[in-house]
Order: structure tokens, then sequence, then C-alpha cells
């Protein structure tokens, strides 16, 4: 507009709006514009309400919405009115977040008779108010993060709705969303995400519930500090899986992990019991996750004797300042897992220490694995001889004639390759 005249009105009709706005913006030409950012924040929202206004386009493809916390709340705008005009205009695509100081907004409920969206997204000061007659017939992709809902009701409503949901995540942060039973029901969900974090000044965690009636369910991601019980209806068949948390899932759901082909767990003592209780006959990829100092080496051969077509191994270690490492118990075991003599081809280890007990692991993987390819090492950040952590593994035997043995150093961002001749 400023440009050219002749583009002054050229914009009314594209058919994509953004206006993300975290409410923190670098000292520059907004704060010389506008003398503070308060009153850019309110020219921000008139902004939003007036170029609404004008907008001319007979389809509105997306809207996206953004509101800070630095949001002022007197400015007479009505946020329900943008999105009124973008279901009228047949949006496909709704991202609303709402961060202001404000109380929980509701939305209007059109929003949730809207037959054209296929992506909605609502995060923070959102009040989820489903009404009876809830129908989203073409949405396929829905967030729901941090949100607050009017009731259990509300949130079935919203599901229910959804007869075509492909795609579901799910952010929780406290016990003041309302809902104690957690029951996702979706008959065509493919993908879930689901996080749930509690701050420590909530007291005694656990009480609630989370329910999975997914059949068709093939991706779960779970991050769940809650303690709440987690149960699994239908038995989906999952390819892929990231566990971490504290949950406590029922025998199904663990049982659902038996047919993962890529797995990603965080280790703590309730992930243990699974590696020597699951069968994961179909698992092809695997990723350990070691954040806190737990006695990890005997449950990682539980999982390899129990993983027999398992072709990718990652150990990935947190590094955490000033914490104390406790000792590692290293026992051989009595037969080779299968998946080292016929298929492991990849090995990765992140933030690897070179304890004795870690070398006894490295030589027998390197010992074992008929068919390795590569292994790769990424040296501890606080290690003082990365050098001779080299030298060592590079003396080791690897039954593995075309094996390769990779080091990168995360401080020096230097890589060494090392080729068995």
């Amino acid at each position: 507009m400023i440009l050219s005249k002749r583009w002054r009105y050229i914009w009314t009709m594209v058919p994509k709006l953004d206006y993300l706005n975290d409410g923190i913006h670098k000292v520059g030409f907004l704060d010389f514009l506008f003398g503070d950012r308060d009153s850019y924040q309110r020219w921000f929202l008139r902004f939003i309400d007036e170029s609404l206004r004008v907008h001319k386009a007979p389809v509105l493809e997306k809207l996206a919405i953004g509101l800070g916390p630095r949001c002022p709340v007197d400015v007479n705008v009505d946020v329900g009115k943008w999105i009124e005009k973008a279901v009228n205009r047949k949006v496909r695509e709704i991202e609303f977040i709402l961060r202001w100081s404000a109380e929980h907004t509701s939305l209007p409920k059109i929003l949730y008779t809207c037959d054209t969206l296929v992506f909605l997204s609502l995060s923070e000061k959102i009040l989820v108010d489903v009404p009876s007659l809830a129908c989203l017939p073409s949405l396929e992709d829905l967030e729901l993060h941090s949100v607050v809902y009017k009731d259990e009701d509300s949130l079935a409503r919203l599901l229910s709705s959804c007869p075509n949901l492909n795609y579901l995540s799910v952010e929780r942060r406290d016990l003041q969303d309302n809902v104690k039973l957690f029951n996702i029901k979706a008959p065509l969900l493919e993908s879930l995400s689901y996080e749930y974090v509690r701050s420590h000044n909530e007291g005694n965690i656990g009480g609630g519930t989370l329910v999975i009636d997914c059949p068709a369910l093939k991706e779960i991601s779970i991050a769940d500090y809650s303690g709440d019980s987690c149960f699994v209806e239908n038995n989906p068949h999952l390819d892929k899986a990231f566990i971490s948390g504290f949950c406590n899932p029922d025998d199904k759901f663990v049982a659902c992990l038996s047919s993962v082909i890529d797995l990603e767990l965080v280790l703590n003592f309730a992930t243990f019991a699974w590696f020597n209780t699951v069968n994961f006959y179909q698992l092809l990829e695997c990723k350990i996750n070691i954040v806190d100092e737990v006695d990890w080496l005997e449950p990682l051969m539980f999982l390899l004797q129990n993983s027999p077509n398992l072709k990718v191994l990652s150990i990935y270690k947190t590094f955490i300042q000033n914490a104390e490492e406790l000792p590692l118990s290293w026992n051989q075991p009595s037969s080779v897992p299968e998946c080292l003599a016929t298929h492991l081809e990849i090995f990765e280890w992140n933030e690897y220490g070179g304890r004795n007990e870690e070398k006894e692991l490295v030589k027998y993987i390197f010992a074992n694995s008929k068919f390795l390819k590569r292994a790769g090492f990424s040296l501890k950040s606080t290690s003082q001889n990365k050098k001779k952590m080299m030298e060592e593994l590079e003396s080791m035997s690897r039954i593995s004639s075309s094996s390769q043995l990779i080091f990168s150093t995360q401080l020096e961002y230097m890589c060494v390759l090392y080729e068995k001749k």
C-alpha cells in the first residue's frame, strides 16, 4: 500500500491472513513509530479488527491470530467476530493463540458447525464450550494446547463432532482444565500427541484418567508426568511410539507396543518392566533416552533379547551438570541377542562417557554384531581426554569387516571417520 497506490486494495483479496504476535518485539522501528510497546499492542488489535472488516476474499483458506500477554484487554474489540467472519468465508484452517491476561474466552458456536474447516488449533486462554449440535465433518487435524474445557461433555462433543479426525495434539498444563476423565474417542484417528506436565505446587500427582479409544491409531506420542492412569480400548496396531513420563498404563497399552516398528523411550523404572515382558517382534528402530541416573544396562539387554529384528539402536544420554553418577552393573548375557547376530546395522551413542561398564557394553555389541555398518559416538561434553576415549573405541575388535566407526565431539564440532580395513 505504501509503495504503490494501485496495490492499495489488492491485499483485501488474499486467501490467507496471518496475525501471529507474541507480544514481544525488539526495540527498533515499531517502538519508534508507536512510542512504546503498549501503544503498538493497541494498534495491533485495531489493525486486525479493521483489516478483517475490509477483507473481501470470497473464500478464506487460513486465519491465524496470536495475541500475547502484553495484549491490552480494555480495547473494544470482539475476537469472536473475527472467527465468525472466517467461518462465513468458508475457512479451511484456523489457528488461534490467546495469551492475554484477561479471563478465558469462549468462541462463537458457529465455529463448531463449520463444514469447511480442515485444521483447527486452539491455544491458551480459550474456553472450549461445544454445543450439542456441533458438527465438523471436514476436520482432519485438531490441536488443543493448554485450553480449558467447560466440562468433560464439551470435550466428548468436540471429538464426536469430527468423524474424519486423523491427527490430534493435546497439551495439558495443570488440573484446572475441568477434565478428570480425558476420553479420546476417535474411530479414524491415526496420529496422537498427548503431553501433560504438572507444576510442582499441585500437590500429589495422579487421580485422573486418560482413555484412548482409537482403533485406527498408528502413531502415538505420550509425555505424561501426571501420574494418571492410562487405558487403551480396541487394541490399535501401532507402528511408531514415543513414551515419556510417569503415567500408569494398563496391560492393553503395553501390549500395543509389541507391534511398533519405530520406538523412542525415556527410561525410568516404569519402562524397565516392559523390556522383559513385551516381545517387540517388529521393532526395527529404537531410540533410548537416558535422562535420570539409573542402572540401565541390564534392562537394555532385555530389550535386545526381545527385539529380534532390530536394525538401528540409538542411546541418547542427557548430561545434567553436577548430577551424581550412580554405579552401573554389567552382566554379559548367557546367549547373544538374535538382533545382534542377524540384523543390527547402526549403533549410535550420544554423550558416551567411557565408564568401564559402558566400555563392556560397546565391546559386546562390536563383537557380536555381524552385520554392523556404522557405529557413531558423540563423546561426553565434560570428558577431559576425548582423544583417549576415541583410541579405546577404535582398538575394540569388531566382527563386522565393513563397519565404520564415527566420532564427533559437540564442543569442537569435528568429525573423524575411521574405517576398519
